[in-house]
Formats: structure tokens, sequence, C-alpha cells
């Protein structure tokens, strides 16, 4: 694909119990000054009345394709709605939130103007219980290549999965799972998505903006993690089975430690704390002494060049 051409959207929507909330979320996909190629609602076994809302509301539209599936959590809902999905991106909502009109453009631009790129996320905007941004104002940053980083240092690159797109092909990787691995993330599978992408090779870019808007309610479905150490500790199992599959996916060994420096040259601004992490893995890495030495000076030099370069 040439940097002239505009890739297209599959704009991936889960549904699950948001009766209250679904529409506007699917409203605010339709008023996108930049028009997706198709919007793909998976609804994952609904009691609320969503489907027959949905049904109302869509059934007979062009650009809409209507799923209906037994509760199957967040992730089976996205393999269901990925295996129609035709676009070149792949752009997910949550049925409980809403986009900026102007989101689907902002993400297209990077993708159209900078074909190495496979991921783009956002800021996000907190409404309902909540008003302020999801992360502080910053810079837009590119990421560069995170493999090593997610591999070994778990590192989270990446916001709550309406803020979250990605090229078809990536996510095709992604959601090659074992049954008994997409059984592990019947809840946060966005956790999934952003660990699996760097450790795949992913070149990621984050645009700082507040364009989507993330709504906070009493039914999140992260409300129930906080006071349940079962369900936390459940869950970490459940990202270390994850994480593992993808890595030997990618084939990565510990001998890949010896690319520290190389990776962390992919990053054009990185951070003092990227700095630090990448050292760590760095003197892990099986190799001389001296040679993590060298290595280690080649990145700190990295490192000042971009400082005094911003």
């Amino acid at each position: 694909m040439t940097a002239s051409v505009r890739p297209t959207v599959s704009v991936l929507v889960s549904s699950y119990n948001y009766a209250a909330f679904v529409v506007e979320a699917i409203e605010s996909v339709l008023a996108q000054t930049e028009p997706a190629l198709e919007i793909i609602i998976v609804d994952d076994g609904s009691r609320d009345g969503s489907p027959e809302l949905l049904r109302r509301h869509y059934g007979d539209h062009p650009r809409i394709t209507l799923i209906e599936q037994a509760n199957g959590g967040q992730l089976q809902a996205w393999i269901t709605g990925f295996a129609q999905a035709r676009g070149d991106i792949v752009a997910l909502l949550d049925s409980d939130d809403r986009w900026n009109p102007d989101y689907l453009q902002r993400i297209v631009d990077v993708y159209a103007a900078r074909p190495e790129v496979d991921f783009v996320y956002t800021n996000m905007q907190l409404f309902g219980d909540l008003d302020k941004p999801m992360f502080k104002p910053g810079p837009d940053r590119d990421l560069g290549l995170s493999i090593l980083l997610n591999a070994y240092y778990h590192r989270f690159q990446g916001a709550a999965t309406s803020a979250l797109s990605l090229r078809s092909a990536l996510m095709a990787r992604l959601l090659a799972l074992p049954p008994e691995r997409a059984a592990d993330w019947l809840s946060r599978p966005d956790d999934c998505i952003v660990y699996g992408a760097d450790i795949l090779g992913a070149h990621k870019v984050y645009l700082s903006d507040p364009l989507v808007g993330h709504r906070e309610h009493g039914s999140n479905a992260l409300k129930s993690f906080g006071p349940s150490p079962l369900r936390v500790y459940r869950h970490v199992v459940g990202s270390e089975r994850m994480l593992e599959f993808y890595r030997r996916q990618a084939g990565i060994t510990p001998r890949w430690l010896r690319m520290a420096k190389a990776e962390f040259r992919t990053k054009p601004a990185p951070t003092f704390w990227e700095l630090r992490a990448y050292s760590w893995l760095l003197f892990q890495a099986p190799m001389p002494l001296t040679k993590r030495i060298e290595h280690w000076v080649g990145m700190l030099s990295h490192y000042l060049k971009a400082a005094r370069a911003r």
C-alpha cells in the first residue's frame, strides 16, 4: 500500500447488556467525517433487549452487519466479528463508549501517511461519573517497536478498547488463539491486544488528543476487579499464559535480549523510563560484559541526542 492510498476501516462493536448506551455508540460511528467501510456489531448474548433494539434501528442499514451469539465474552465476540471484516484496518468500539466525529479521520491519516505503522491508539476523555482525560496531556509519540519490552518487561502501551485500532493482518495473528487460551480472556481482552501486538512486532503510534469518550458508570467491567484479589490473580495467571503463547508464536528466546539496543533505537524520542527498562533488558543479555557496556553507551547516546532535539 502506498502512502497516497487511504486504507479502509472495519469497525468492530462488541455489545453486551448496554441497551441504554449502544445506539449512542453506533451513532458516533455513523457521524464520522471519515466513513467506515462497514460496522460489524456482535451481540454477545445480551438479555436486556439490545438485539431487538439494534435490529429496529439498524437492521436495514447497508453498512451495518448485526450478529448475535451466545454469551462467550468480548474476545469471542471479536473473533466472530473479525471473521466477517473486509477492511484494511480494524477499529474496536465498546457499546457504552463513543467516538469524536474526527476519530477515524485522525487515525486513518496516520495509517495512510505511514504504511509501516501497524497500531494506532489515542487518549480518551472520561465522561459520566468522571470528567477528565484518561492520560495526562503530552505530545503524540512514535513508540517504535517494543518486542522485548513486552516479552520481558510487560509495559502496557495502549488504552481501553474503544481507542485501539490496528491493521487487519495483525488482528488476524492476535486472534489465532487455541480455545484454552481464549477462555483465559472472558474479561479485559484489550490487554491481549495491547501486549500481544508489541510481542508480535507491531509498530505503534500514540495520538495524545482525547478523541474517544470512555463512559464511566456503575456497570463498567473493570470495576469488578478492584475488590476481588481472586479475580485479579486469575487474570494475572491468564496474562502470563497469553504472553507465553505470543512469545512462542514470535519465536522469542533469551538470546533476543542481545537486540535491546537495536530495539531501543527504533524509538525516535525514548523516555528516561524506557532507557532504564532497556538497560535492565540489556544487562540480562547472554553476552560479554564489555559488549553490554558498549551497547549501553550506544543507547545512552541515542537517548541524549533525542533529548537535545526535543
